[in-house]
């Protein structure tokens, strides 16, 4: 298991730790802000992806479609 220095005791804890068994410290390697910035911008290339795609193909088929009626 490797090990690391905490940034605000800086005694060894796991890399993995959640928080630092010295001073308590939530999240000393800041991972979980790293996760969530990566899953906010993964989650906007989705639906900016998904609207580019609505608009190219969907709304040409239902302009198409609604000119048939």
């Amino acid at each position: 298991m490797p090990l690391a220095q905490c940034p605000i005791c800086e005694k060894s804890i796991s890399k993995r730790a959640y928080a630092c068994p010295g001073c308590g410290e939530p999240d000393p390697f800041h991972r979980r802000v790293k996760f969530k910035a990566l899953s906010t911008v993964l989650w906007i290339a989705a639906i900016v992806g998904g609207l580019y795609l609505f608009w190219v193909y969907g709304l040409p088929m239902l302009i198409d479609l609604a000119h048939k009626l």
